[in-house]
């Protein structure tokens, strides 16, 4: 049988961890929140892949281009003119490729970032689901302790009863 203190830190106890599940769950909320801006983060990521793989494409042909332009204006002076100006546009696509190409490391370091605040998310909801299983189990044990705790007042008062009636 718990004592009225006992109850009554039981009681404390559990809404000391009510307020710790409230905290928790804004917690969570925030966690959600965030995943929410990393997915669209890694969406982005992949529309970078995909505008990087369009220039790598690009870049691929015009290399090609400027390999046939090669072959056909080698012997002369105004092709070489010709051919001046496609290196010149291979090498501002080059540039723009090594700048894609930042952008592309730099999605994929952002896109590993992500995937470790997410692995950290996972661990707070697998610590929310323990707290919300050991909150359950207080609310169990408080419960089963109330219910105790009006039989034994019953039997207090049948006792009580049956006493002043066999009173002298």
């Amino acid at each position: 049988m718990l004592s009225k203190l006992d109850m009554q830190q039981l009681q404390s106890e559990n809404e000391l961890l009510k307020l710790q599940l409230e905290d928790i769950n804004d917690m969570i909320n925030i966690r959600e929140e965030e995943v929410g801006i990393l997915r669209k983060k890694a969406a982005y990521t992949v529309l970078l892949q995909s505008t990087l793989d369009g220039n790598l494409e690009q870049i691929t042909q015009m290399q090609n281009l400027i390999g046939e332009q090669q072959r056909k204006f080698a012997g002369s002076v105004k092709r070489e003119s010709a051919m001046e100006d496609e290196i010149i546009q291979s090498i501002e696509m080059e540039k723009a490729f090594y700048t894609i190409k930042e952008k592309y490391e730099s999605s994929k370091a952002a896109l590993k970032d992500l995937d470790n605040e997410l692995a950290e998310t996972a661990s707070l909801y697998r610590q929310l689901a323990a707290n919300i299983s050991r909150v359950a189990e207080l609310e169990s044990s408080l419960e089963i302790m109330q219910m105790e705790n009006e039989h034994l007042k019953e039997k207090i008062e049948q006792l009580t009863k049956s006493a002043i009636i066999n009173l002298p």
